[in-house]
């Protein structure tokens, strides 16, 4: 039942605009921030190109113009060590963690516990469809599957920035970073389809979820125990390798897995006991 599962949820992935949408946003992202600052320093230089040209009081405002874009692109630079590729790559593969998520959370919907409410559930509940083989399937596919997507976005974003950056970045960094963004998006995406499958609400679970991401860390970071957990991987990423913490990293893994594994069996816990009411549509207790 397991299996069969599995290979039901890749084929619900693939099919329609989840995996292609799934893939075109981590890609998307991945690709625009080395490119939007790339673009950046090359507008700056052909403004000033253009200044010079023009002359008199126009000259001054371009010049100061193109200041004031250099001024913004010097303060980047020294927040991260001084490397635009590393600005490039280390806002990409933080985007994919955060607006990436949100995105990816809402082509997920209806996998998410939607089917619930459309009532999608009638027949396989019918055919003998058990709450392992419904919840399982989906704890296997899709966590993994956006993990390992967006290790995939994290290189993107590295191999571009050093494309267009002369090669600034060390590959070590590049892994580091992306298997942070990977083993966080993994996390978040049980968490996402724990409060789903239990609420059989996705619409409200990527609110409680994407707001949850963005105020525990704050939370947890202003009571100083911002160490150890899942949501640290989201500030390791933008260390580099070697001066990254590799305790707090290998424990924070160690506890992103173990928690996912625990989302996953409360999820089963709370399907099994719960009864989908298909008479009217709506997941109740």
């Amino acid at each position: 039942m397991i299996k069969a599962g599995i290979k039901k949820e890749f084929m619900l992935f693939s099919r329609g605009f989840r995996l292609i949408g799934v893939i075109i946003t981590i890609i998307g992202i991945s690709l625009m921030y080395p490119l939007l600052y790339k673009s950046m320093e090359m507008m700056a230089g052909q403004i000033a190109d253009m200044g010079q040209q023009i002359g008199g009081e126009a000259q001054d405002q371009v010049t100061g113009a193109v200041d004031s874009i250099n001024g913004m692109m010097s303060s980047l630079e020294a927040m991260y060590g001084g490397s635009m590729a590393a600005v490039g790559f280390k806002t990409g593969v933080s985007s994919i963690t955060s607006t990436g998520f949100l995105i990816i959370s809402l082509l997920l919907m209806a996998t998410a516990g939607g089917e619930q409410k459309k009532r999608s559930v009638i027949i396989p509940n019918c055919a003998g469809l058990t709450p392992a083989g419904y919840v399982l399937p989906k704890f296997i596919v899709y966590p993994l599957v956006i993990g390992v997507l967006s290790f995939l976005g994290g290189i993107i974003t590295g191999g571009i920035s050093n494309l267009i950056y002369n090669n600034e970045l060390n590959i070590n960094d590049i892994i580091f970073s992306s298997l942070c963004a990977a083993i966080y998006m993994l996390f978040m995406t049980a968490l996402y389809f724990l409060i789903g499958l239990s609420t059989g609400r996705p619409g409200i679970s990527v609110i409680i979820v994407y707001g949850g991401s963005t105020i525990i860390p704050i939370l947890l970071q202003s009571l100083d125990i911002d160490r150890y957990n899942p949501f640290t991987l989201q500030s390791l990423l933008m260390s580099s390798y070697n001066d990254a913490d590799m305790n707090n990293f290998m424990l924070s893994t160690v506890v992103a897995f173990i928690l996912s594994v625990i989302c996953c069996l409360l999820a089963l816990m709370i399907v099994t006991l719960r009864r989908v009411d298909n008479t009217v549509g709506e997941a109740n207790l």
